[in-house]
């Protein structure tokens, strides 16, 4: 998919020679739009969704410097911003990066300079998907919940949750018309609203190019299959991957990571129509899957570990000794590789240049040490992504987990059980929480619980042992101390200090 630019610059001729300078497509950006003044470029803006503003700071009507700052204002999703400018002046540099501005580049505008301002727009660009993606899988689960709760069906009963993918979507993006492809994805969403009219599917979400659906039985799956086939008929190639059955809400990220798994797994095999997790899990007891390397991977991915290298080549060591056949070896390293993408999946990563570089290897291996090579070259990509999320993404978990903490503060909140609830390493939350707030995270926990435990001390007459179970502490006497360590005084001591007052 090509990122949209639109130009903003008063001289046709700068205009033109900006549009011929580079070779956009290649460097992943179309032109979408050209504006002489700034408030046709503003209007341009309102009408479509732009990545990437390129404006002069002298233009018409309204400056540069003004028109980003009403677009940051007043447009939903701001365009990242690139400023040319004939003027090498400190002041106007100086505000245009209060701005948030990627580069300040002056005229004439040089090649390279051009090509590494994109290329750095880019990485912004994907890192704010990250993000989106991210958050987007929160929403699901709460969109999904109020779906279901709102329907005939209950989740004791068992529902499953799956993931439509359409594998032309990217050449669809890349190679047609943009009136074209709206028209498309109007048919797809009206295909999903006629499943839903007919009780074959009780919800669905767009992330990204896939769509999140929600069924409650197999036959459902089946029949609504063969129906979106028809009604969407200029796909030919369309994958449902879903999770085993589920019966309770608890449950629903791990099924979101089984319909992941099962996608990427028909992915790396080139599997069209159906497919569920419970068919895609390998059923080997050889001695590799009882080594689980996967799991291993993952943590050292996780961790940003030295470790990957020292992994991988045991398990090459444990291949080589076994002396495994080349189908049964094709199955184990698509297992891993599906796993470990699938778990990194989940969080929101898209991991599809990873699987289809894979999968495109994977009948061509010819000894060990080309496993080796692009083994660990599938590992340190994911790696990278992973850095790139974590760092992008620390700010958004900080935030669902704050407020998932002031919310649940009285239940059994551990490091442990957090982690886990947000997919995250418990090592990574305990820095994360330190570098944050100061503190870690169970100092933190018996900050809000003690403050909480203020309020009820001001405004109730409960007791001492019923406020301490109220804030999450089953033992009054560990209550005590912890306040008292946090407060310099006793409960009693501040609920009489309090009423004095």
């Amino acid at each position: 998919m090509l990122y949209k630019v639109l130009i903003v610059e008063d001289e046709v001729f700068m205009r033109e020679g900006l549009k011929n300078l580079i070779d956009w497509k290649e460097l992943g950006f179309e032109i979408v739009g050209e504006a002489e003044d700034g408030p046709s470029a503003f209007e341009f803006m309102k009408k479509m969704q732009v990545d990437v503003l390129i404006s002069d700071i002298k233009i018409p009507l309204l400056s540069g410097l003004d028109l980003i700052e009403k677009v940051k204002r007043e447009i939903k999703n701001p365009p990242e911003v690139i400023i040319i400018s004939g003027y090498a002046d400190f002041e106007y540099a100086k505000k245009a990066i209060q701005h948030g501005v990627v580069n300040y580049i002056l005229k004439p505008i040089e090649e390279e300079e051009l090509v590494e301002t994109l290329q750095k727009v880019k990485s912004k660009l994907k890192k704010r998907e990250l993000i989106k993606e991210g958050r987007s899988l929160f929403a699901l689960e709460r969109s999904f919940k109020e779906s279901i709760e709102n329907s005939n069906i209950k989740i004791e009963n068992g529902i499953f949750v799956g993931i439509v993918y359409f594998k032309e979507m990217s050449n669809w993006l890349n190679f047609y018309l943009d009136e074209r492809i709206e028209n498309m994805l109007l048919r797809i969403k009206g295909g999903f609203e006629q499943l839903k009219k007919e009780g074959l599917m009780y919800e669905f979400s767009e992330i990204g190019d896939k769509y999140y659906v929600v069924a409650a039985s197999e036959e459902n799956i089946q029949e609504a299959y063969q129906k979106l086939k028809k009604m969407i008929d200029f796909a030919t190639e369309i994958v449902f991957a879903f999770s085993r059955k589920i019966t309770k809400w608890a449950q629903f990220f791990d099924a979101i990571y089984e319909a992941a798994y099962s996608l990427n797994f028909a992915l790396f095999y080139n599997q069209m129509g159906i497919t569920f997790y419970s068919n895609s899990l390998p059923n080997s007891k050889e001695l590799l899957y009882s080594k689980e390397y996967d799991k291993r991977l993952i943590l050292a991915i996780e961790e940003n570990s030295q470790d990957i290298q020292k992994i991988v080549e045991e398990m090459m060591e444990d291949i080589r000794k076994g002396k495994y056949q080349l189908e049964f070896l094709m199955t184990y390293l698509s297992f891993v590789v599906v796993s470990i993408s699938s778990y990194f999946s989940r969080m929101g990563l898209n991991l599809e240049d990873e699987i289809e570089y894979f999968s495109n290897l994977r009948l061509e291996f010819s000894n060990i040490e080309d496993i080796q090579k692009n083994l660990l070259k599938f590992c340190e990509g994911i790696l990278n992504k992973f850095r790139q999320w974590r760092a992008s993404l620390s700010n958004g978990i900080i935030c669902e987990l704050e407020k998932y903490i002031k919310e649940n503060y009285n239940k059994n909140l551990t490091l442990k059980s957090v982690a886990q609830r947000f997919y995250i390493n418990p090592v990574y939350l305990g820095q994360l929480f330190k570098k944050h707030y100061g503190m870690y995270f169970n100092s933190y926990l018996q900050k809000i619980r003690v403050e909480e435990a203020k309020k009820l001390l001001m405004s109730t007459n409960m007791k001492i042992y019923e406020i301490s179970q109220a804030v999450g502490y089953n033992d009054t006497d560990y209550f005590i101390q912890c306040f008292t360590k946090l407060c310099n005084m006793t409960p009693n001591q501040f609920r009489k200090k309090c009423r004095k007052v």
